[in-house]
């Protein structure tokens, strides 16, 4: 696949640009992140940024990038000594706050470290921080059976294995049971 720069028209086989530039791995582990986090991430990675005009570099843009991996991966976050959850629905609500402090004015800019996002991102509450529709959207499912079912809105993958099991008939596996309960939640 070909890519053009927009502002100085020169023309490249994007393997070849991920080859040369040091961004390339910042690129690459882009592609690691959870679909539904990429976009806040975008936005969230420009905090980063010198407001007097200085681009991020490659390099810093690799290590920013580097850096939040693997608690995005391990979906944990260990800071002030805590080790908290963290699922994408963390990530995507602590960069909301992050970006309405911004928008507030109440952030110096650059951001130096992901402190901040982990301070905001500790107090997240699934049951209470996410739209009770967006649940199953963000990639949260639980288990019944070997088949994969999103979880309730609002409520935790244990949350929903619970009220699941809970109502659960005499003789009824838990899928079915998940079955005949989800129109309640």
């Amino acid at each position: 696949m070909k890519t053009k720069c927009p502002n100085c028209g020169y023309q490249s086989d994007i393997d070849g640009l991920i080859r040369l530039m040091s961004g390339g791995e910042a690129f690459i582990t882009a592609f690691d992140i959870p679909c539904e986090l990429k976009q806040p991430l975008l936005k969230y990675l420009g905090l980063f940024r010198n407001p007097t005009g200085h681009d991020l570099t490659w390099d810093k843009l690799t290590k920013i990038i580097g850096d939040l991996t693997p608690a995005i991966r391990a979906k944990k976050v260990t800071f002030n000594k805590q080790v908290f959850d963290a699922p994408p629905q963390a990530f995507i609500w602590g960069i909301e706050q992050v970006m309405k402090q911004f928008g507030e004015g109440k952030l110096t800019l650059p951001l130096k470290n992901h402190h901040y996002l982990f301070a905001v991102m500790q107090s997240f509450d699934i049951r209470k921080d996410v739209n009770p529709n967006q649940a199953a959207t963000l990639g949260e499912f639980v288990a019944f059976n070997g088949v994969k079912k999103p979880v309730f809105a609002g409520r935790t993958q244990q949350e929903t294995w619970d009220i699941v099991n809970q109502a659960r008939d005499p003789g009824e596996s838990l899928d079915e049971t998940y079955e005949r309960i989800k129109s309640n939640y």
